[in-house]
């Protein structure tokens, strides 16, 4: 705006008096004529000594009455409105050459419809006038910061920021259904490296590689995850969740589990990361066959040599047949070796409690529950103490387990918002747990409860899978790009770094696409007001798995925060004093708890003092919850419809 004109007043002989309304008062106001970029407008102004009164009173009053208020007023007033009037044309004045000597624009037409509306306060013009200027630096500065984080926080150039890109890798892509011996050939591959790593999606599956690689392959291995760690002497190997992969770690073989998770809207940035990332000579991804094309398509982008290996099932899976045409019928039809699939902890403990009361034996698996209380159901199962599953999808990865037929329940799932029908991949993942593992012979049954779900089901496994996108993969900000934007932006403020990283890091072609949770937005902002905690901590926090829709870990989350902002040391002291009285639901919250403290004492140790404590106190809080899924007692919590089962929902259309 470098051909801004300063206001500029008229003559003296255009003042004027004039009455206004604003704020639902009437003012004697003084006007004048000024010209601003070549255009002129009345500047209209009061003070608050010349309200005239209540906008309703005034209309009351007869006509000389109002005249008689207003001689009086201007004979009070005149002069300080005329005063206030030649003040406010210098500060805009003002205003507007500091605008054109900082280039900064204005918008000057929203500007002067407000000062031409007689709604301006002269009293607080200087204090608004200010308040402009700096919302317009904030801006420029703002708009100089972005410009600077595209150019310097470039995503295409992530690669380069791994230890990894300097060496010489190979990618050997494993794809194929469930039960194809994917997983089992990656850890053969294992059992034979120097150093190498197992990174899967969940806690289970790390624990179960673990376990596996220890006593199936004979490899001696470790044990990290986020909330744990079993260091082996002299181990070659290390099972871990794909969170906690470390690219200093040079290795000969990384394995990358449930390679299709590039695509997963909340996670995804954790695949991308491990696959630009794991610092290994060879980088096993392992996964379902709809993976391809994504594969192929960072292959190519980091110049590294791609072998794809297609596997077969290796048990026959087969589309079976409805149950009963009731859902109280087809329990009565239940088998030993079924798995009875549903989508919630609500409908899972109610469809065992109506087992139960049918005289079977049930183990349960759910998302809520600990890994290893998930694993001893399944030894329950696989072991013949329990004759039926019932489970959530949380079994769709992970856990081999003995199943014959898989039944779905339902074939629809609650997102949080909606009820929506299951995708291909997801009920093709889940229906592929089913066939005897070690038994080739037996084909694998997947059904549904009533005809409506079996419909569904059958053409949901005949549906071909959506290949993964070939481009969009996620990148979250780690702490080295949030201490740059910081320092760049001269702001710890967790949430606008985030937001900055979010809005303005240059995406290239969009290869790869920035990713900020919601949830880690909303955190930000909270831990922002707590003025004491360092960036680092924010950050920690903001990325805690702590579930805030539950509003008991929320509760705690937010003490650990407020304890951590004070400067105060974070002690074990949530704990009920008996835990054989506890709930199911209270000891599976408290184990929960449990797990998130260990989470924080790996990364803010001076804090969270009391891990050795913690790793006491799991395993009897884990047998409480085992023991009330073993007992014979009702765990669920009953409603429904009358007529239909509490834990059935009917297909809707």
């Amino acid at each position: 705006m470098t051909n801004t004109e300063s206001p500029q007043p008229a003559p003296a002989m255009d003042l004027r008096f004039i009455v206004t309304t604003s704020s639902n008062r009437v003012w004697l106001a003084a006007s004048r004529r000024v010209r601003i970029r070549g255009e002129e407008f009345r500047l209209v102004g009061y003070l608050p000594e010349s309200c005239l009164g209540h906008a309703g009173h005034w209309r009351r009053r007869p006509i000389a009455g109002r005249q008689t208020l207003e001689q009086a007023m201007l004979a009070a007033q005149g002069a300080h409105l005329e005063a206030a009037l030649n003040a406010a044309v210098a500060e805009i004045g003002i205003l507007l050459e500091a605008c054109a000597t900082e280039g900064l624009e204005p918008n000057l037409r929203g500007l002067r419809d407000d000062w031409s509306a007689g709604r301006l306060d002269f009293s607080t013009l200087p204090k608004t006038l200010a308040q402009t200027l700096a919302d317009l630096r904030a801006r420029r500065r703002h708009r100089d910061l972005a410009g600077q984080i595209g150019r310097s926080v470039r995503l295409s150039d992530y690669p380069d920021t791994f230890v990894a890109r300097r060496r010489p890798r190979k990618l050997i892509a494993v794809l194929g259904p469930t039960n194809s011996g994917k997983t089992h050939d990656a850890f053969e591959r294992l059992a034979t490296a120097r150093a190498g790593v197992y990174l899967g999606p969940l806690r289970l599956l790390a624990l179960e590689a673990f376990t596996r690689l220890n006593e199936e392959f004979g490899v001696s291995a470790s044990l990290i995850t986020g909330e744990e760690r079993r260091m082996v002497e002299g181990s070659r190997v290390t099972a871990s969740t794909i969170e906690m992969l470390d690219p200093s770690a040079e290795l000969e073989v990384a394995v990358i589990d449930e390679i299709q998770m590039l695509s997963d809207p909340d996670r995804g940035w954790a695949w991308t990361q491990a696959v630009v990332g794991a610092n290994a000579a060879e980088v096993w991804l392992v996964g379902a066959l709809s993976a391809e094309p994504a594969v192929v398509a960072l292959a190519e982008r980091l110049g590294l040599p791609l072998e794809i290996r297609r596997k077969q099932r290796k048990h026959p899976l087969v589309v079976g047949e409805a149950l009963s045409h009731n859902p109280a019928g087809a329990l009565r039809r239940a088998r030993p070796g079924d798995a009875f699939i549903v989508f919630s902890r609500r409908d899972a403990l109610n469809l065992r409690d109506d087992f139960l009361a049918l005289g079977k034996s049930v183990a349960c698996i759910y998302g809520a529950l600990s890994p290893e209380v998930r694993e001893r159901e399944a030894h329950r199962f696989a072991g013949g103490d329990a004759d039926i599953l019932v489970a959530t999808d949380a079994i769709g990865m992970g856990l081999n387990l003995p199943i014959e037929r898989v039944v779905f329940t339902a074939i629809q799932k609650y997102d949080g918002t909606t009820r929506d029908t299951l995708s291909p991949s997801l009920l093709q993942q889940i229906g592929g747990r089913a066939g005897r593992f070690g038994h080739q012979e037996e084909a694998g049954v997947v059904a549904g409860l009533t005809p409506a779900e079996h419909k569904v089901v059958a053409a949901l496994m005949k549906a071909p899978q959506p290949p993964l996108e070939t481009r969009g993969f996620q990148i979250t900000a780690g702490s080295a790009y949030l201490e740059q934007i910081a320092e760049m932006a001269g702001d710890t403020r967790l949430e606008a770094l985030l937001s900055l990283f979010q809005l303005h890091a240059d995406c290239g072609d969009g290869f790869f696409v920035p990713h900020i949770p919601e949830e880690q937005l909303a955190r930000a902002a909270q831990l922002d007001r707590m003025k004491n905690l360092t960036l680092h901590e924010k950050h920690v926090f903001s990325m805690a798995p702590m579930a805030s829709q539950n509003e008991t870990i929320d509760g705690v989350w937010r003490d650990w925060a407020y304890t951590a902002n004070k400067g105060k040391a974070i002690e074990l002291d949530f704990l009920p004093r008996v835990p054989q009285r506890a709930s199911l639901e209270e000891a599976e919250t408290t184990v929960r708890l449990i797990a998130a403290y260990r989470w924080f004492a790996y990364r803010l140790s001076e804090r969270f003092i009391d891990q050795e404590m913690a790793d006491a106190c799991l395993a009897p809080w884990i047998s409480v919850v085992d023991g009330h899924l073993r007992s014979r007692y009702r765990q669920g919590v009953g409603g429904g419809r009358k007529g239909v089962p509490s834990w059935y929902w009917p297909v809707r259309h």
